[in-house]
C-alpha cells in the first residue's frame, strides 16, 4: 500500500529526480491519463449527435494525432530524465576512478613519512601527519562508497564467491571498531549457537556491511551504550541481528534509511560524520547476495538492524530436516 501511495507522491519523485515536479515521470503519466480522458469525451460529445462515418472517423484520427503527440511529448520528458541520470552516474564512477589514484599515492607517500623518516619529525609535526592520514583516508573511502553507489545503480557491483566463517568475521570487525567503541564508551556483546553454519559469498563486501550496522550502532549510541551482535541459523538462511540501545530513529523518517545520501536529524545530535550511503550499499550488498535486510526502532530506546543470507549447503552444516 505504502509503494503505491509513493508512487502518486509527485513532490518524492521530483526530489528524488532533481526535476520539477510537472517534469517528474508520474506527473506525465498522470497528464497522459488526463488527455486520453478528455480527448475519448470529446470524440464521444461531438459524434453522438452524428450520422456521418466520415465525421467519426476524422474524430478519431483526430484523437489518434493527439495521443501521439502528447506521448511522444511525455516520452522524451521521461527519455531526458533517464539520460540525465546516466550521465550523473558516468560522471560520478570516472570522477571516483580519477581521484582513487592520487589518493592512494598520498597514502603510500604519507607510510614512507611515517615510517622511514619519522625520526626526523618531531612531536608536532607527526600530530599534523597523523591528521593528514585520518583525512585522506576519509577520502579514500568517500571515493569507494561513491564508486559502490555507481556500480550499484548500473546493475554492476561485482561480488566473489568464497567460504565465510561467520564468527571470525564478525570478530574482525569488533577488533576494527574497539577504539570507536572505548572512546564512546560502549560496550559490544555477541550472542551466537555453538554451531553457527559457514556461508558462501564476497567477503570484503559483508564486511562492509557488518561494519557500517556495527560502526553506526556504536556512532548513535547513549553514553555507556551497549552493541548487542546475534547470529541465528535457520533451515535455509542465517540471520544477523546488531542491536543498540540508543537514540533510536525517528517514526517520520524511517522510510528513507536506506536511500542515497539521507542523515537523519539524529545526525546533528550527535555530530556523527558520514555521507549517508552506508546503508544504501550495505542493504544493495545483501540483496545481491540473495538476503535481505530490515530494521526495527523506537526513537530514544534503539535500534535493531537484521539482515539474512542464503544457506546453499544446509545438510553439510547439520541444518537439514
Amino acid at each position: 500500500m505504502n509503494k503505491i501511495l509513493d508512487s502518486f507522491n509527485l513532490k518524492k519523485q521530483a526530489d528524488q529526480l532533481g526535476v520539477s515536479v510537472w517534469r517528474s515521470p508520474g506527473f506525465l503519466f498522470i497528464l497522459l491519463g488526463v488527455v486520453i480522458i478528455a480527448a475519448m469525451l470529446a470524440v464521444y460529445f461531438v459524434s453522438r449527435n452524428s450520422d456521418s462515418v466520415e465525421y467519426l472517423l476524422g474524430s478519431e484520427f483526430a484523437l489518434v494525432i493527439v495521443l501521439l503527440v502528447v506521448g511522444n511529448s511525455i516520452i522524451n520528458g521521461i527519455n531526458e530524465i533517464a539520460r540525465a541520470n546516466k550521465i550523473k552516474t558516468e560522471f560520478i564512477s570516472i570522477a571516483s576512478h580519477q581521484l582513487k589514484t592520487p589518493l592512494s599515492e598520498i597514502n603510500w607517500e604519507l607510510e614512507l613519512l611515517s615510517g622511514k623518516f619519522a625520526d626526523g619529525l618531531n612531536e608536532k609535526q607527526k600530530e599534523l601527519l597523523k591528521n593528514v592520514n585520518v583525512s585522506n583516508c576519509k577520502m579514500i573511502r568517500l571515493v569507494n562508497d561513491l564508486l559502490d553507489v555507481a556500480r550499484i545503480d548500473q546493475g554492476k557491483l561485482p561480488l566473489v564467491s568464497e567460504e565465510i566463517d561467520l564468527i571470525e568475521m564478525i570478530k574482525e570487525v569488533i577488533e576494527n571498531n574497539k577504539n570507536l567503541a572505548s572512546s564512546r564508551n560502549v560496550k559490544i556483546k555477541t550472542r551466537s549457537y555453538v554451531q553457527v553454519p559457514k556461508i558462501v559469498g564476497d567477503r570484503k563486501r559483508l564486511l562492509v556491511v557488518l561494519d557500517n550496522l556495527i560502526s553506526n550502532s556504536i556512532k548513535y549510541n547513549s553514553k555507556k551504550g551497549r552493541v548487542d551482535v546475534a547470529i541465528t541459523p535457520e533451515k535455509e538462511r542465517v540471520i544477523i541481528c546488531v542491536k543498540d540501545n540508543g537514540v533510536g530513529i525517528p517514526k517520520n523518517q524511517r522510510k528513507n534509511i536506506f536511500s542515497k545520501f539521507f542523515r537523519s536529524d539524529n545526525v546533528i545530535k550527535n555530530q556523527t560524520e558520514g555521507t549517508g550511503l552506508g546503508l544504501y550499499i550495505a542493504k544493495n550488498i545483501v540483496l545481491q547476495s540473495g538476503g535481505d535486510m530490515w530494521f526495527d526502532s523506537e526513537e530514544g530506546e534503539g535500534s535493531t538492524f537484521c539482515f539474512s543470507l542464503p544457506l546453499e549447503e544446509n545438510e553439510r552444516y547439520g541444518l537439514s530436516d
